[in-house]
């Protein structure tokens, strides 16, 4: 049953997400039909939103940012750590885009969420 949840996460999510949906128009009827498809679209685009972190994430997009807050001494100033050079930063922000595992994750359960939304609202 683990490998089974491991392998199959994001189909696991959408039947989840399929039956809720179903579970929540039996109850409230039509009248929670636009609410519930207004819930699925934002929670999809929060999900694609969350997916592109990742996918930025793992990328190295984010190489080379470095933030300094407070104000630094002479000596801490001549001790810090040595920033990369930029061909090296370069180097490495040229690779290849990698979507790792949570990313397909957040970008299967987001699209098949904002579908369901549309069609949900359209009704």
């Amino acid at each position: 049953m683990k490998a089974l949840y491991k392998t199959h996460l994001s189909f696991i999510w959408i039947i989840i997400v399929a039956l809720f949906n179903a579970i929540w128009l039996l109850i409230s009827g039509s009248s929670g039909l636009m609410f519930l498809g207004n819930l699925d679209f934002l929670i999809g685009l929060a999900l694609l939103v969350i997916a592109s972190i990742f996918i930025v994430g793992s990328g190295h997009l984010f190489t080379g940012w470095r933030f300094s807050f407070r104000k630094k001494s002479d000596l801490e100033s001549e001790n810090g750590p040595k920033y990369p050079k930029a061909k090296e930063v370069a180097s490495i922000k040229n690779q290849p885009i990698k979507v790792n595992r949570y990313a397909r994750f957040c970008l299967s359960v987001g699209i098949f969420m904002i579908g369901l939304g549309i069609v949900l609202t359209s009704i």
